[in-house]
């Protein structure tokens, strides 16, 4: 999904339903786009077109749907519907991404979501059980629904927090390409490198890390609410600078590659994207165990 946004609200596991209605109504009126045709980008309507949806039912096809995925968790990336617009195509490693996961490498996706990213490398060529998807919240089905694509697209998806030690144990030291997008910008500087520390659990050497998240142009922590921890917003030289501390912390080398984009060289208009930090880059990286 492909967003820089100020903040994903969470939401208690269990709210009690007052709670949960003033969330939504409070989110509504942060991150929900009532019209987000324009964000359908031309794969993503090929993939919905090709599976059997009408040309002229997609566009109220994707609003039924994004509204379901709403009703699970109000995300801005949700409301605003970025995830029409998969983020991996236009990472400079995706050429290697593809053409690893074609030779057999085992790729895994931490926050999956509808599995997006994944359906555009599936329709790429990259072989479908060679790829897993993970979240924290499950939408996977709400992705079947959107796609219409669960007899030609097998691929598994695990219910996980990436936080919690034993969540993805079953993969340790097995994963070739781990994507991760839109995650680790939600958590604080030692959340996230708690949460690096787990994805070198699942590497083995020449495991390739690539995803992007919202940076800076200087890195710093961000108070969103007085009573919850800063996020901790990267730019690319405290990026390199955690990939060091989480090497020396586990015994391993990471090559760390790094671009950050503004919202103009994105041709991102800040007007229609409200909820942005005021000077959101995106930081597009890729992260290579070398031993």
């Amino acid at each position: 999904m492909a967003t820089v946004a100020r903040v994903e609200p969470v939401l208690h596991p269990n709210p009690a339903p007052s709670a949960l209605a003033v969330s939504n109504t409070r989110a509504r009126e942060l991150f929900y786009k009532e019209d987000i045709s324009s964000c359908i980008s031309p794969k993503t309507r090929a993939l919905l077109e090709s599976n059997g949806i009408p040309p002229d039912d997609v566009i109220r096809h994707v609003h039924e749907v994004r509204d379901k995925a709403w009703a699970i968790r109000p995300y801005p990336c949700i409301g605003y519907g970025l995830y029409l617009n998969p983020a991996l195509p236009q990472h400079p490693a995706y050429d290697t991404v593809l053409r690893r996961i074609h030779d057999g490498a085992i790729c895994l996706e931490i926050g999956s979501f509808m599995g997006s990213d994944l359906r555009v490398l599936a329709a790429d060529g990259a072989p479908a059980e060679n790829l897993i998807a993970t979240d924290l919240v499950n939408f996977w089905e709400v992705g079947y629904e959107m796609y219409r694509d669960r007899a030609c697209f097998p691929t598994r998806f695990v219910q996980a927090d990436l936080l919690k030690a034993d969540s993805l144990q079953e993969f340790h030291h097995s994963i070739d390409i781990i994507l991760l997008s839109k995650v680790l910008h939600t958590f604080d500087i030692e959340g996230q490198v708690a949460a690096c520390r787990h994805l070198v659990e699942l590497s083995r050497p020449n495991t390739l890390i690539v995803g992007d998240q919202q940076g800076c142009g200087t890195a710093h922590e961000a108070k969103v609410d007085p009573n919850r921890p800063g996020i901790w917003m990267h730019d690319e030289a405290s990026w390199r600078v955690m990939w060091e501390r989480v090497g020396r912390e586990t015994d391993t080398r990471w090559e760390v590659a790094t671009t950050a984009k503004t919202l103009a060289e994105l041709g991102w208009d800040p007007r229609d994207w409200p909820f942005l930090r005021a000077g959101a880059m995106l930081l597009q990286f890729s992260v290579r165990r070398t031993e």
